[in-house]
């Protein structure tokens, strides 16, 4: 199989990442489906998040690319470190989504595409020096969450990916 590239968004993306994101919104709430226009709006800004979406500081959207395919993809945020942030989200770090082709005969390898992926935003974490970090199950469409009884969890929080201490766990 070709290699695999994890790489920031790029406009041109947008279709492709539009429908691995309407494949999962799909799963979650049969029949529904969001536009291009609402993934990109969602990169930029989330306005009905009034309390935390003036507290980002930094937003960055990375793919997993195969084959000239996004076949991976997560938003991430990171949180000023001011006093006028929450101080649940000071100075945080967090996948805001993240989405990923299932496993298919023809697509052999999306889970090491989705691992790839992941180690690059705890890269990016570790590169921000965030105190805590977070993920969200929320998908980039109304209505939709891919825990909605579990909110967000707590994912360890150090420089080294994967190992330490674990932040305190906080609802939006």
């Amino acid at each position: 199989m070709p290699a695999l590239e994890v790489r920031p968004f790029r406009r041109a993306d947008r279709d492709q990442l539009t429908d691995l994101v309407n494949m999962h919104v799909a799963a979650v709430v049969p029949g529904v489906s969001v536009s291009v226009n609402t993934v990109l709006s969602d990169l930029e800004r989330q306005p009905g998040e009034f309390i935390t979406d003036p507290w980002v500081a930094e937003r960055t959207t990375l793919v997993a690319e195969q084959r000239e395919y996004v076949v991976a993809a997560a938003h991430l945020l990171r949180y000023r470190a001011d006093a006028e942030v929450g101080e649940s989200c000071r100075d945080a770090a967090e996948i805001n989504w993240f989405v990923c082709r299932p496993a298919a005969s023809f697509w052999p390898d999306a889970e090491q595409a989705a691992d790839l992926l992941m180690r690059a935003c705890l890269a990016q974490f570790a590169r921000w020096n965030a105190r805590v970090r977070y993920a969200d199950g929320a998908l980039p469409a109304p209505s939709s969450t891919a825990c909605p009884a579990t909110g967000r969890t707590s994912v360890p929080s150090t420089n080294a990916p994967a190992s330490g201490t674990s932040g305190t766990p906080r609802s939006s």
